[in-house]
């Protein structure tokens, strides 16, 4: 299937909020159709929630949802909002809660969520198994730089069919692999590239999301994101970032496996939470901690 390519402004705006009870930093996604608040400083809460939730539906936004510490929970439940995962170390070893208001109730209806309780059940079933195999003959594993980003953004335009973030863009590639985001990638015996991965990491909060895993679907089942998280996981580690997490497709049985081998914890789903593989998905998020990292 051809990547859905919204133009940049659709995919997201960063916006910063400065009134007299908070401050906040968002991104408001005509695509995504929700407001994310990336950080935020709220002496009222309520009030901010107010405020932002007034913007998501002028928008015609179904969702606004963000990371908060926990003292803020009962606040913003207090304002409608639901918290619908935990997010443990995320701020310097102290858990996040992911907070959600719903202003649409479509953007809450859940029709594959027994195909979901299925999946994780036939992978929860089993003990996990954090073995990685060779691999294959010829095959080798990078950091990218500038110079893979076009056969990147090929890569994922092909596994994807639309994403939230706009990852098909060489440009956006580069932009952020000089900031803030490590990918690593895997190329077979003939130099072509065959699957990718990244960690987006917060050196302000030691946090790190492990995103963005695409593989071709000719080279599924050699265990490559196996290889690529493992591969990230020691990269955030070596910068003294412990506290690693990631938010996988609910009806991906396949990505939530790599996860659970790998000990992450499942800590909750977020709902309807990004338009990824051509339509709104369900987002289980699992957590993995090492507070001995130094």
């Amino acid at each position: 299937m051809e990547a859905t390519t919204p133009t940049a402004l659709e995919m997201g705006v960063e916006q910063r909020i400065k009134a007299a009870d908070f401050t906040a930093e968002m991104v408001l996604s005509d695509f995504n159709q929700r407001i994310q608040v990336l950080s935020y400083e709220a002496r009222d809460p309520g009030a901010m929630v107010e405020k932002l939730a007034a913007e998501a539906r002028r928008r015609g936004h179904g969702k606004l949802f963000l990371k908060a510490p926990e003292f803020d929970r009962e606040a913003l439940e207090n304002a409608g909002m639901v918290r619908e995962a935990t997010i443990s170390g995320y701020f310097c070893g102290e858990p996040a809660d992911v907070m959600a208001l719903y202003l649409d109730e479509d953007r809450k209806s859940r029709p594959y969520e027994s195909e979901q309780a299925a999946i994780l059940e036939s992978i929860t079933s089993r003990p996990a198994d954090a073995s990685i195999p060779d691999l294959p003959f010829g095959y080798w594993m990078a950091t990218a730089g500038p110079s893979d980003a076009e056969e990147l953004a090929t890569l994922y335009a092909t596994v994807f069919a639309s994403y939230p973030f706009p990852i098909t863009d060489p440009a956006y590639l580069i932009s952020t692999m000089k900031t803030h985001v490590v990918y690593r990638i895997v190329r077979d015996g003939e130099g072509s590239l065959v699957a990718a991965a990244s960690a987006e990491s917060c050196r302000r909060y030691r946090n790190a999301e492990m995103t963005d895993f695409a593989t071709l679907p000719s080279q599924r089942g050699f265990g490559l994101a196996q290889h690529l998280l493992a591969a990230l996981e020691d990269d955030m580690l070596e910068a003294s970032i412990p506290n690693l997490y990631t938010i996988a497709r609910a009806r991906s049985a396949g990505m939530n496996r790599v996860f659970y081998n790998r000990g992450y914890v499942m800590t909750g789903t977020l709902v309807n939470n990004c338009h990824i593989a051509g339509r709104f998905e369900d987002m289980h998020a699992w957590c993995w901690n090492r507070g001995d990292a130094q």
